[in-house]
């Protein structure tokens, strides 16, 4: 899978961090710095906060704060694909009900 890795974390993000005994979940709490260079306070879902570097590859976008995935977000600048068969049937469904 050759997945590109973001590196623009916002505030309220949703992220997953990677430890060898399991997943851990957060939010992030503060950006610090900007760039490649940058890192992001995370608070996990225990309580605790800690501070990782963006380029960490443990640390992964599952949801940005406004409630898009980051393949939503990859794919925003695309129209949404129709299959106007599949439309059709789903129609003539919703008048026999």
């Amino acid at each position: 899978m050759n997945k590109g890795h973001r590196i623009d974390f916002k505030k309220g993000d949703e992220v997953s961090y990677a430890m060898p005994a399991g997943m851990l979940y957060g939010a992030v709490t503060r950006v610090l710095g900007d760039g490649d260079t940058a890192a992001v306070e995370i608070e996990f879902e225990d309580g605790r906060k800690e501070i990782k570097k963006v380029r960490d590859r443990a640390l992964s976008l599952l949801r940005r704060a406004s409630g898009l995935s980051e393949e939503e977000e990859r794919h925003s600048d695309r129209d949404r694909l129709r299959d106007f068969e599949i439309q059709r049937v789903f129609r003539s469904e919703q008048r026999k009900h």
